[in-house]
């Protein structure tokens, strides 16, 4: 199996997009192609590219469980909305006991690309797919093989991407559920592999899609089991779907007042908050290890916990400095009989390989914090002010 991607393209968004059109027509016209669409804007993309391309795509959104909850609403409600031909394929009663009861980080990523795989491989062979099309963008790439993208060329056989990770071992940080996987395809095809997440924002908004899809957050492959630290329940799931919205529709609500936008590009050129979401722990998140980042490479260890008056440039200048400890949080208070730690995560990035902490106002952390406490499974509440590196963006 070979994989195609559009490498070194223009960054401009109408030079990409006839860019994107020739490479698409060029390896998959007169060709059926699979098309993974998870709702986020990378695959959205990628879906809207090879519409416009005019080649034969069957779209299809994989619902294992583990899918954020947006304004009440399942993550399949929204992307049904917004492309109607989608092929929904619910897995959840095959998955979930899977995943059930597995903590570890690694395991967890693992499991889900083991299923996207299962699952992608049975419709490419009942719809006679010839080629699979996803939304690999940038970071992916250079996290899971250790290179840069001009390091690839535009088209590899996986043996020949193998080799290359071999050779870069050293810059591995995390696997990706949709790289080294062999399907029953000529190829693979990636037509956004060379974008950034705000190069994906800036391609959306020029084809005039909705603000809601264009501001989307991003969300990790391992889904909400990259946010619930520990063996995943359904009831921690189920928590974790509650306040998990709650903290991301507040936040971007706030930004919506503020700046008429759920997101902004600041000063420094990140998209500002860049991920928004609630983590969760039903032992002391202080003493679970949580993921961090040192010279490049994943490590786990406890967070370190600060109380007492807030400060926001005292705490995420200590927590940039921070060696043995992954991250610091900040206690903001809690219940007792609570059954849950919650940590709010409010991150700005330019393409997701660093990051920095959201300086929301404490007045908006207060508002969540009386919010969540409504909740009786609530425990103890606390910021995430640690950027990237140390720490990563995700727990898993």
């Amino acid at each position: 199996m070979l994989n195609h991607r559009l490498i070194d393209p223009p960054r401009e968004p109408e030079k990409f997009i006839e860019t994107a059109i020739q490479f698409l027509q060029k390896f998959a016209s007169n060709r059926k192609v699979f098309c993974a669409l998870s709702g986020g804007i990378d695959s959205s993309a990628t879906y809207l590219l090879l519409k416009k391309a005019n080649i034969n795509t069957i779209p299809v959104f994989i619902d294992h469980g583990l899918m954020r909850i947006i304004r009440g609403q399942e993550e399949r409600e929204h992307i049904k909305k917004l492309f109607p031909d989608v092929m929904i394929i619910d897995i959840r009663k095959k998955f979930l006991p899977q995943i059930l009861g597995v903590g570890d980080a690694e395991e967890k990523r693992k499991l889900f690309k083991a299923a996207y795989s299962d699952t992608i491989s049975k419709v490419i062979k009942k719809e006679n797919c010839d080629l699979l099309a996803d939304g690999t963008i940038l970071p992916d790439i250079e996290e899971s093989f250790g290179v840069k993208i001009n390091d690839l060329k535009e088209t590899m056989s996986l043996e020949e991407e193998r080799t290359l990770l071999e050779k870069n071992i050293k810059g591995f940080v995390k696997s990706q559920h949709n790289l080294d996987i062999e399907y029953d395809v000529e190829a693979t095809i990636q037509p956004v592999a060379s974008l950034t997440k705000n190069e994906v924002r800036k391609v959306l908004e020029y084809l005039g899609m909705p603000q809601e899809l264009v501001y989307r957050k991003a969300f990790p492959g391992p889904a909400l089991s990259a946010r619930i630290v520990g063996p995943v329940s359904l009831d921690n799931l189920a928590f974790e779907k509650r306040v998990h919205d709650i903290v991301e529709s507040r936040i971007e609500d706030f930004y919506v007042e503020k700046y008429g936008k759920p997101m902004i590009i600041n000063d420094k050129g990140e998209q500002e908050p860049f991920q928004v979401f609630a983590a969760i722990s039903s032992e002391d998140i202080l003493t679970r290890e949580v993921t961090g980042l040192v010279n490049g490479k994943r490590t786990y260890m406890a967070p370190l916990c600060e109380k007492g008056e807030w400060d926001f440039e005292k705490l995420t200048t200590k927590a940039s400095q921070l060696t043995d400890y992954a991250r610091i949080f900040y206690e903001l208070g809690g219940n007792k009989d609570g059954k849950y730690d919650i940590v709010i995560r409010s991150i700005n990035s330019i393409d997701a390989r660093t990051a920095s902490v959201t300086n929301l106002p404490f007045e908006l952390f207060n508002k969540l914090k009386e919010k969540l406490l409504e909740i009786p499974e609530t425990r103890n509440i606390y910021i995430d002010v640690t950027s990237k590196p140390p720490a990563t963006i995700e727990y898993v």
